[in-house]
């Protein structure tokens, strides 16, 4: 039975970039329960990111609201920056620190950790994403697919209450991509995390997520199961 609890929720959310004439989201409207995987799916340019970004706190609406846990962090008179959200990212490009070992990049972010609770909590978070036999390595020296669950370690580090994921197998081949879908669906069950994955793959999207959303200009048209957005489409 799904939890009915929200983990995160947009109401009537509105936001514009400077320089384009149509509304990057427009009136957008979205529920994710607490321990749900959901796919935001969608053509490129439809706002799939800007919806992640607005979620994190990397933009702000200028209408609506952004709700996580029941507490606002996004109105008109309000807005909480987002290394106060307990939201995780990782990004379609993973954004790994270059100069870092995989141990180093995973403790960014574990700061505010003592030094001992940082080595246990990294030591976790290897052992949990599979990275062990390479916690010294640097990130040119690992596969596409280590470096992605390097990206997903240091997403989790801080124990997130969300987290958002944008396109993260678009740099992976066909059979890499196939594997990671399966791994990170295990992981995202085992910790029982709140995810929001952005795609504009339909089988990736059926593949991992609880609930689809498919998003056209801005807008969300449908949610529901993967099963039901295929099989019954709205329009």
């Amino acid at each position: 039975m799904r939890n009915t609890q929200p983990a995160i929720q947009l109401s009537g959310v509105w936001k514009h970039y400077p320089g384009t004439e149509d509304p990057a989201v427009r009136d957008l409207d979205l529920t994710v329960y607490r321990g749900e995987i959901l796919a935001l799916l969608g053509p490129s340019g439809c706002g799939k990111t800007t919806t992640l970004r607005l979620i994190a706190g990397f933009e702000r609406p200028e209408a609506g609201t952004v709700a996580l846990n029941g507490e606002v962090v996004a109105s008109e008179d309000r807005f909480v920056p987002p290394e106060r959200r307990g939201v995780g990212m990782v990004f379609q490009d993973y954004a790994l620190f270059p100069h870092l070992t995989v141990a180093e990049n995973i403790a960014f972010g574990l700061g505010r950790l003592t030094r001992s609770a940082r080595r246990e909590r990294i030591r976790d978070l290897l052992r949990l994403t599979g990275l062990e036999d390479v916690h010294d390595r640097y990130p040119h020296q690992l596969s596409g697919g280590q470096q992605q669950r390097v990206a997903i370690a240091r997403a989790l580090g801080p124990n997130p209450q969300v987290l958002l994921l944008d396109e993260p197998f678009s740099n992976l081949d066909t059979e890499l991509r196939l594997q990671m879908r399966v791994e990170l669906r295990r992981l995202l069950e085992q910790l029982g995390i709140t995810a929001v994955l952005v795609t504009h793959d339909q089988q990736e999207a059926m593949a991992i997520a609880d609930r689809m959303a498919v998003m056209l200009a801005g807008h969300i048209e449908q949610v529901d199961t993967p099963e039901k957005v295929y099989h019954y489409p709205v329009n």
